[in-house]
């Protein structure tokens, strides 16, 4: 099909509450011409003169022209709107619609068409509101929501393309899932609670005392039944287009009802405190996806402020567990056979995002007031199948390890993402992991979402990795020690080792050396304990921090020191910089110090491209540091860092340029003439919502000229909860500003 021309012509058929919300967001956007069309007469022209619309339309006299028609009628009013239209549709029209049910839209679609057209793409956004009609239209409806795209095999891509930018410019996260999977899915999410909750109001309406009852009802019984004043007509239609997937969730949630009547009945008091327990880690984890989804508006509100220091840093400090460990230590225990205990477990987003995936996929974890996290572990084929898609976040490293795991279970599985995490290479995993006869499948740019099918038995792997990744070896290992199997990896250049130097700790049959690791077919293993060092990327950001700001004298205590995540050290030392590291400890295999930083006058280094996977995540403040080197440094091998939350070569480029810096992009390295103790100016950068980017700003911040305002910079709370209190507590004159 051709594609739709820059400025399309969008036709909106049905101009209540969600067709209306998304011609008004349309129009504001100016990314294409609105034409609106309703059944009632005068309601698209109102929709005009009200600016809802650009254009109105009516049939049977539809003569305006259009490239892409959304169907925004109720469920079962498909087909008859669809026959309406047929004799405008062109063989490139774009088709797609907003009903909650795939299913009896297809069906509707293929009656009315016959052979489903390429630009047929249904489409669901999960917005909405209680109030309906014109009037309810509201042009931030779907900002920060997700719109669920269905492409069938005869959807092209182009298509595809031409509604996820139109969904995009209006606010909508847009993610994929098959026909069949978006019915159930919805099914559970949405269908079943507003059924529930349309009978429990029926229910009590019912009662002789209804208005006694209704008199003394309280808040609760207001937000859970608040949804039954949606519209009749519509749900009656979802009801019985999606009948299957809704009886069977309500079956599902009958069966649950009886457990706890039994347990009410009986005063089994553990089984009730159990699943209260389980549904109230459940509730918080779906207040952080929420929260996950408005990230990018949180981001857009929050700016740092970072002021420069004259007086120097100083004091001592804990950062929080490590990020890297944390996410291999949970996914471990819940493997495991047995109860496992973690100490000092990450408190980012990140880990929570892979504890709460282990949690919806059967695994029983408690966290305590003290960060202490307890997990059942189920073993290794002990998982359950998620009763919805698995949700990532902004977590690459949760996607691709748990990616590794869910290709060796016995059901199927999906991860999805954030906008952000949508946007990042997956083939990385899928390739090999397809080479183990694993059964993946991507989304077309082969990225997320990441769709997971059962394989009758995973292969053995000999496998050179393209690319210097802990992430891909990760996942493959995984892999393996779930099913069994034995591999044989050539890494392409050093990264991280934690999962090696856990794996053995372990005992399970783990060997590595000189860039090749090889695992044997791996038994069972049992619960354990683990004390989690402190995140050395989130100590480097003081340690960066004191080098540069005289008179600084700073200890860091605890802190992993992995010779795999010193590379920024070794760089820093070439560089001249006063680092010295005490107390050196072991815990669970993992080397760990304090770390004493005094300021040094730095000089200038080459970072070669060897040891680009030890520094990958510490990049964006040796880029700062360089700035106020005295020489010319240049950094090679870096291109790994345009995959990474951002493209955070392009940004710190940018970035640094504002603020005076002398920095260039040469291929595939970075070139930075030091500044000869001329500090950098002040400004306004935006570090795209990337937390280790607005860090290195802040680091940057500390001897220049004038304060840096860091736009986009909310998810940095996210990633160290405590930086802002630890700032504090040091000297830095950081300011978080909605």
């Amino acid at each position: 099909m051709t594609i739709s021309p820059a400025k399309p012509r969008v036709l909106i058929v049905g101009l209540g509450m969600i067709g209306a919300s998304f011609a008004k967001a349309l129009c504001l956007s100016q990314v294409a011409t609105v034409i609106g069309l309703d059944a009632q007469v005068g309601v698209a022209e109102k929709a005009r003169s009200m600016g809802i619309v650009d254009e109105a339309a009516t049939f049977p006299t539809l003569t305006t022209p259009f490239d892409v028609v959304i169907l925004a009628v109720p469920v079962l009013a498909m087909g008859p709107v669809l026959t309406q239209l047929k004799p405008w549709l062109k063989a490139d029209t774009v088709i797609s619609d907003v009903g909650s049910v795939k299913g009896a839209v297809v069906a509707a679609a293929r009656e009315v068409l016959g052979d489903l057209p390429s630009g047929f793409v249904p489409g669901h956004p999960i917005a909405g509101a209680e109030r309906s009609g014109l009037a309810a239209a509201k042009s931030d409806l779907f900002d920060h929501h997700l719109l669920i795209l269905t492409p069938l095999p005869s959807s092209s891509p182009e298509a595809v393309q031409v509604l996820t930018r139109l969904w995009q410019s209006v606010g909508a996260d847009v993610v994929t899932m098959s026909v069949a999977r978006h019915d159930e899915v919805l099914a559970a999410t949405s269908h079943l609670p507003h059924l529930l909750a349309f009978s429990l109001v029926d229910t009590l309406a019912r009662e002789s005392e209804n208005r006694e009852i209704f008199r003394y009802a309280a808040g609760g019984f207001r937000d859970f039944t608040r949804i039954a004043a949606s519209d009749p007509t519509m749900w009656h239609d979802v009801f019985l287009a999606n009948r299957d997937a809704t009886l069977s969730i309500l079956r599902r949630f009958q069966a649950d009802l009886d457990v706890l009547a039994e347990a009410i009945e009986n005063q089994e008091g553990a089984t009730l405190k159990s699943v209260f327990g389980r549904a109230k880690s459940a509730r918080d984890y779906f207040t952080e996806i929420l929260s996950s989804r408005q990230r990018h508006s949180d981001d857009t509100r929050k700016n740092l402020i970072a002021a420069p220091v004259r007086a120097g840093l100083k004091g001592e400090v804990t950062v929080p567990g490590d990020r890297s460990i944390s996410h291999r230590a949970i996914i471990l225990a819940a493997l495991a056979e047995g109860p496992s205990e973690l100490r000092g477990f990450g408190n980012g987003h990140d880990n929570r995002t892979t504890l709460e995936a282990l949690r919806k996929l059967g695994v029983c974890i408690d966290v305590d007031d003290s960060g202490c996290v307890r997990v059942a572990g189920v073993g290794r084929q002990g998982l359950k199948p998620a009763d919805s898609p698995l949700y990532m976040g902004n977590s690459a490293t949760s996607m691709r390890l748990m990616a590794g795991v869910l290709s060796a279970q016995p059901f199927s599985s999906e991860l999805i993402g954030d906008a952000s995490l949508s946007q990042r290479p997956m083939d990385r995993i899928q390739v090999p992991l397809q080479a183990m006869a694993a059964r993946i499948e991507l989304a077309p740019r082969k990225t997320a979402p990441i769709v997971i099918h059962p394989a009758e038995a995973l292969k053995p792997l000999d496998y050179s990795l393209p690319m210097a990744s802990a992430q891909v070896k990760t996942a493959l290992l995984l892999a393996g020690l779930c099913s069994g199997v034995s591999m044989r990896l050539q890494e392409a250049g050093p990264s991280r080792n934690h999962t090696e130097l856990m794996l053995a700790e372990l005992g399970c049959p783990v060997q590595f050396d000189q860039g090749v690791i090889t695992l044997g077919p791996a038994r069972q293993w049992a619960g354990f304990e683990r004390d989690i060092p402190g995140d050395f990327s989130l100590a480097a950001v003081h340690i960066a921090a004191a080098s540069l700001v005289p008179g600084s004298e700073l200890n860091v205590l605890q802190v992993g020191v992995n010779p795999t995540r010193l590379g920024l050290l070794d760089v820093m030392a070439r560089m001249g910089a006063r680092v010295q590291l005490s107390n050196y400890c072991d815990l669970g295999g993992e080397p760990v110090a304090d770390l004493q930083v005094n300021y040094a006058p730095l000089v200038a280094t080459d970072g070669t491209a060897d040891v680009a996977g030890l520094v990958i995540d510490e990049y964006p403040l040796l880029f700062v540091l360089a700035t106020q080197a005295k020489g010319a440094s240049r950094f090679s091998g870096v291109r790994e860092l345009r995959y990474k939350e951002t493209d955070r070569l392009k940004t710190m480029v940018e970035g640094l340029t504002t603020l005076g810096a002398d920095i260039e992009l040469k291929g595939d390295a970075v070139i930075i003439r030091g500044q000869d103790a001329r500090p950098l100016d002040g400004g306004i950068v935006d570090c795209g919502g990337d937390h280790r980017v607005a860090l290195a700003f802040v680091v940057a911040a500390q001897t220049a000229l004038r304060p840096v305002i860091i736009r986009n910079s909310g998810r940095v709370l996210g990633a160290y909860p405590d930086f802002a209190e630890h700032a504090l507590a040091l000297g830095y004159s950081v300011t978080v500003e909605d």
